[in-house]
């Protein structure tokens, strides 16, 4: 094994090992499907993935800006290891927490790619 594939397994042990702190959240993929000549459009396909994931207040002050900023957005940042997706993260999809569903707005992920953090604001 690797020294990605040792980074990989310990970012998905850290969060199995932060226990009641993870959360389990729901991630909706969706793709575009095929041309349906009968509707008249493109057919997409939902799938979805449930994990554990560390979900916490995004603040302003972690949005690029160099000072401190009190005030918290509306928005989260969810944490989650890249082995428990079976997918790339995408703009496109959706996450739901606790009933509530969430519109990716920004996707990271550290340089071994062993785990992706995505900034997520709450869909009306």
């Amino acid at each position: 094994m690797g020294l990605r594939g040792a980074i990989l397994d310990a970012v998905s042990s850290a969060v199995t090992a932060v226990g009641d702190i993870a959360e389990s959240i729901t991630y909706v993929a969706t793709s575009k499907g095929e041309y349906d000549t009968y509707s008249g459009q493109v057919i997409e396909t939902k799938t979805e993935y449930t994990f554990n994931a560390v979900v916490y207040p995004f603040g302003a002050s972690n949005a690029g800006s160099t000072d401190i900023v009190d005030e918290m957005t509306a928005d989260l940042a969810v944490l989650f290891a890249s082995k428990d997706l079976a997918v790339v993260p995408d703009t496109n999809d959706v996450i739901i927490r606790d009933s509530e569903k969430y519109k990716i707005k920004q996707i990271t992920k550290d340089p071994a790619g062993a785990s992706f953090r995505l900034i997520v604001g709450k869909l009306k």
